[in-house]
């Protein structure tokens, strides 16, 4: 318990201080907004099309949130068994790379798959959208099943 005390106390005093001088700039206050607004917030729906084509048993919902210039992903959130409609919070702690924000414009894949790895399978059902950071009413539609080209 003593311990546990000993943690709380220099938690409760640091995050009571002032901001730092550095953030108090103009140019420091347009790092805090960019920071304030590295999530993207809201639902992903599957179409009634698609409901026979769920994977059974053990199936992984994974959202990816990228910049429209880049091919690989900002952020990823990765869930197991979800239920839809599924309400998701993409932010900061779902960063790929710490040193990058999640800002302006974004594209924003849902798809749900029987394996939680990166990249489309065959039979994988996904949707996309497009979402500015900040926003709190995103809407992916799950609508399309993925199939390889044969060459």
């Amino acid at each position: 318990m003593k311990y546990l005390i000993g943690l709380i106390i220099p938690l409760i005093l640091i995050s009571c201080q002032d901001i730092p001088e550095k953030y108090k700039t103009p140019e420091g206050q347009k790092i805090l907004e960019k920071y304030k607004k590295q999530y993207v917030k809201g639902l992903v729906l599957l179409d009634k099309k698609l409901q026979e084509k769920v994977p059974e048993g053990e199936k992984f919902l994974i959202i990816s949130v990228r910049k429209p210039e880049q091919a690989r992903p900002v952020a990823v959130l990765r869930v197991k068994n979800p239920i839809f409609p599924f309400k998701f919070k993409i932010t900061g702690k779902h960063k790929i790379n710490p040193e990058e924000f999640i800002e302006g414009e974004l594209i924003i894949t849902a798809r749900l798959s029987k394996e939680p790895t990166a990249g489309f399978k065959n039979g994988d059902l996904f949707g996309i959208t497009q979402a500015k950071a900040g926003e709190e009413d995103v809407k992916i539609l799950i609508n399309q099943v993925f199939e390889e080209k044969k060459e």
